[in-house]
């Protein structure tokens, strides 16, 4: 419950929050666009671009913990926001991934199942609020945002720096983050068979 002393900015933070990272989006597909498409057994040069890219991702990303956080901490969760969340977060990542492909940095079918499967969770979630069944999010699904998050920025810049490699790195997470997206719609769709039952 929203408490009185609230101060009127932090209960309008979560939102802004919220709109800020979906005013991200745009600048994050054009400096992603920009960057270079790659091509098998060609070195990448990492360039200005490309950090850009990152960088503008990962503070969008970033802000999608800090607006939950703080409307659950302080109580000041809204309808708007509660809509406004999820489609952020959902159109900034799909954004990234589709991009990704096009630039050859992401195998095409390992986008198409990360996307797939969150709307097939979406789906499930709004099937079960119209039975009055509350499915929270486990820790396993919050584990694939995050290696999903650090695997775009990865392939965001894609290069290699003194001897760190950003596309290893990039493809590793997106690697785990697709294996906890299945363990997690499975746990979701068992979660939800149980609760029917």
């Amino acid at each position: 419950m929203e408490s009185p002393t609230v101060a009127p900015w932090l209960r309008r933070l979560p939102n802004q929050l919220t709109w800020l990272r979906i005013f991200c989006i745009p600048a994050v597909v054009l400096l992603m666009l920009d960057g270079a498409t790659i091509e098998p057994g060609t070195p990448h040069v990492i360039s200005t671009t490309d950090i850009l890219a990152a960088v503008v991702f990962a503070l969008a990303a970033i802000t999608d913990f800090f607006d939950g956080f703080i409307a659950r901490r302080f109580g000041v969760e809204t309808v708007l926001g509660k809509l406004l969340d999820p489609l952020a977060d959902k159109l900034l990542v799909v954004s990234a991934l589709i991009i990704l492909v096009e630039k050859h940095r992401l195998e095409g079918w390992i986008a198409v199942l990360l996307i797939v499967r969150d709307l097939g969770i979406n789906a499930i979630r709004l099937s079960a609020m119209q039975e009055n069944i509350l499915i929270s999010s486990s820790w396993i699904g919050k584990t694939k945002t995050a290696f999903l998050d650090v695997g775009i920025v990865g392939l965001a810049v894609y290069g290699t720096f003194g001897g760190f490699s950003f596309a290893l790195v990039g493809k590793v997470c997106m690697w785990a983050a697709l294996v906890a997206s299945v363990v997690s719609a499975v746990e979701y769709l068992f979660g939800y068979a149980r609760q029917l039952r």
